[in-house]
């Protein structure tokens, strides 16, 4: 039985229809990142890592971005940035540069290496994410304007541009 009706069966003329939308969109947001996390195993790191890459990635045409910069994009703890930011170094996949713009300052480049991870991931996601394959390219467009909605409606910050999000 649908969780609707299940719902309904209980509490007879309550709306439900916002709770089966949250639990639709939660358990979407589990199998993704479920879908990614076995993606980024394929290369020796941890999911957070994958988004600092990708993050990099899309910021040309330095490819580098400020420790700030990238913590506000993750919507992570600057602690958390520092760490991912060392064991990616560490790896060779991103370099930790002075920023010319402000004194003090660090850049976080991202190096051919990590170029390299970042783009075949991207390449695979696009093709074999969770399943989204099974979409035509016009559903996949509806889906993703009805998400963006919900997000804005959830989060006004973000705006009709959608998030800032790679997965």
């Amino acid at each position: 039985m649908a969780v609707a009706a299940l719902w309904q069966q209980e509490l007879p003329g309550l709306d439900v229809t916002n709770i089966v939308l949250a639990s639709a969109i939660h358990r979407i947001a589990q199998l993704l990142e479920q879908d990614f996390t076995e993606l980024v195993k394929e290369y020796d790191l941890l999911p957070s890592e994958m988004r600092i890459l990708l993050a990099l990635r899309r910021s040309p045409p330095s490819y580098a971005l400020s420790p700030t910069q990238l913590f506000r994009r993750l919507m992570v703890t600057s602690g958390a940035v520092s760490k991912q930011v060392h064991r990616l170094c560490e790896r060779g996949l991103v370099s930790r540069h002075l920023d010319p713009q402000a004194p003090r300052g660090q850049l976080v480049r991202l190096e051919p290496a990590g170029r390299h991870i970042a783009d075949q991931a991207v390449r695979r996601m696009s093709t074999t994410h969770a399943g989204l394959e099974a979409l035509d390219r016009s559903e996949a467009q509806r889906a993703i304007v009805m998400a963006q909605q919900v997000l804005s409606a959830l989060d006004p910050s973000v705006g009709s541009s959608g998030p800032n999000a790679d997965e």
